[in-house]
């Protein structure tokens, strides 16, 4: 009698677990969140800031490449001279001339991983605070609209189009993009 009555108890109080949590309304939304970053107007900005400052170092690394080239170009011409040639450098100057070659090359080297640094951390710093607009769009929709969750679409196998709310358009319109 005893089994029968917590049989019954545990059987009520699963049964109410289970209607209220079958009460409660389960809402999936998905988006984008990349495409959302590459639409907004600050992104093309930073883009272009990105862009010119790439180019800026390129160039400096360019002319880095010429000097070598010349100063390269140098040394073998005159090694091809004749030894009599009065044109021709001695030992020391050679020796001096490639030294000058490596040291060149080496600040090439530095200044091509310097360069590339300086490029990533103007990344961080321009597109992380786009980043995060674009989250907190997405966590401000998903209180709104009382969604459980919102997944990024570009980061799934699959998603089911009719079980999931396309959020998007609520997104664009809390970061203003059109």
């Amino acid at each position: 009698m005893k089994k029968l009555i917590g049989l019954s108890i545990a059987l009520i109080v699963f049964s109410g677990a289970f209607s209220n949590l079958s009460a409660q309304k389960i809402k999936f939304g998905y988006t984008n969140s990349q495409k959302l970053v590459e639409e907004m107007p600050e992104t093309k900005k930073a883009q272009e800031e990105l862009k010119a400052l790439t180019e800026k170092h390129t160039k400096r690394f360019q002319d880095m490449q010429a000097e070598y080239q010349k100063k390269y170009q140098e040394v073998v011409e005159n090694s091809q001279l004749v030894d009599a040639s009065p044109e021709k450098w001695d030992e020391l100057t050679m020796q001096d001339k490639q030294e000058e070659l490596m040291s060149l090359q080496q600040r090439m080297q530095k200044y091509e991983q310097s360069a590339q640094k300086a490029i990533n951390d103007k990344q961080v710093e321009l597109l992380t605070p786009i980043t995060e607009k674009v989250q907190k769009a997405i966590k401000d929709v998903a209180k709104e609209g009382a969604y459980t969750m919102i997944f990024d679409e570009s980061t799934l196998l699959y998603i089911s189009k009719t079980q999931a709310i396309d959020v998007t358009d609520a997104v664009k319109k809390k970061i203003a993009v059109k």
